[in-house]
């Protein structure tokens, strides 16, 4: 919230030039599906994709684009901030079993976003690893 408070400000006034204007978000595949034992995690997804959607609404009149991202697993230190064994061993095997995404994935995506025509909003785009399933 913070964050975006900082930022939204100086966004409307670059779209008032008719400059860019992008209000990109990360949010979760655990925003969208339903995860075992990620609850809290998810519920906190949740809320950035609905926040990202009401900010959309607001904010989009003025020329500002909101998006978010909600990629599946992206190979980081996620795994190693879980509490629960089962979760940290199944994100763990994922990430040796399968080519997951990447930051830098993650990045190229944003940077999409960014790239297409201003009157273009690519609201939610949701990435996954070709062979992760959920």
């Amino acid at each position: 919230m913070n964050v975006i408070g900082a930022f939204v400000p100086q966004l409307i006034d670059s779209a008032a030039q008719g400059k860019p204007a992008d209000l990109i978000t990360t949010s979760s595949i655990a925003a969208t599906r339903v995860l075992e034992k990620l609850s809290v995690y998810s519920a906190t997804e949740v809320y950035i994709s609905q926040l990202t959607g009401l900010l959309r609404v607001e904010l989009g009149r003025k020329m500002l684009r909101v998006s978010t991202i909600e990629p599946a697993l992206v190979d980081t230190e996620l795994p190693g901030h879980v509490s629960d064994p089962d979760v940290t061993r199944l994100m763990a095997d994922l990430i040796n079993d399968i080519d997951v995404l990447s930051a830098a994935d993650v990045a190229e995506t944003v940077a999409f976003i960014a790239s297409v025509p201003r009157h273009v909003n690519l609201t939610e785009i949701t990435i996954l690893p070709t062979q992760q399933a959920v």
